[in-house]
């Protein structure tokens, strides 16, 4: 994949430019979102996207040790769940976590 850095009048790092291909229907869907005023830019629509994606599946990130705790977790109590949650999604709580799970289709 190609990527360059930007930077803008001297400015620390803005971002990366990536070049990706999409299908014909993906990118007339993502420029009717742009058109209808959601976003500014083809690469605003990107960006916010895969950030949000991003932010609703944390378990995409985690390394193995922590998949690995996580496979045992059932077998912790809520107490000792607590504080290896507040670690691992930096102060999201479990209850908040599972909560969230649960409304979820």
């Amino acid at each position: 994949m190609y990527y360059k850095r930007i930077r803008s009048f001297g400015e620390a790092l803005v971002g990366e430019i990536v070049t990706t291909r999409l299908n014909e229907e993906l990118l007339m869907k993502m420029d009717r979102v742009v058109s209808r005023g959601h976003f500014r830019s083809r690469s605003e629509a990107l960006r916010v996207i895969v950030e949000e994606y991003l932010r609703e599946h944390p378990d995409l990130l985690i390394g193995d040790g922590v998949k690995k705790l996580l496979d045992e977790a059932p077998q912790l109590s809520d107490e000792g769940l607590r504080p290896w949650g507040a670690r691992i999604f930096k102060g999201i709580s479990v209850t908040r976590l599972v909560s969230e799970g649960r409304e979820r289709p």
